[in-house]
């Protein structure tokens, strides 16, 4: 009985600690062909709990992989990259934290001032 509960401990502990992104805000620059990626992430520790990961896609094709190594806020995430991108496409940005979270969020190409 305790080796059970032993490893339902260790099964479980993994999943109370991850701390995905709260909230994700996209915005696409079309004519300087930048996304700017704000995400609402609380870190207690910013050498510990933070953004480590983005992978962004653009109609799908994942187009480029970004690795983080601290993250310059407490309570966010922030990242300007640069994607080429059309009025109509759809573009995918994914978010991993160190400890094990995850968060997606999309938005598709408008004209500006749409």
């Amino acid at each position: 009985m305790k080796r059970i509960l032993f490893i339902l401990f260790f099964l479980f502990i993994p999943v109370s600690f991850a701390t995905p992104p709260l909230s994700i805000s996209l915005s696409y620059d079309l004519a300087q062909g930048t996304l700017h990626v704000e995400a609402a992430h609380p870190s207690f520790n910013l050498d510990k709990s933070y953004v480590r990961l983005m992978n962004v896609y653009v109609n799908d094709a994942q187009i480029s992989t970004l690795n983080y190594f601290r993250q310059k806020d407490y309570d966010k995430f922030t990242d300007d990259v640069p994607v080429t991108a059309q009025v109509g496409d759809t573009i995918k940005v994914e978010l991993f934290c160190t400890l094990g979270g995850t968060m997606s969020k999309e938005i598709t190409v408008v004209k500006p001032g749409e």
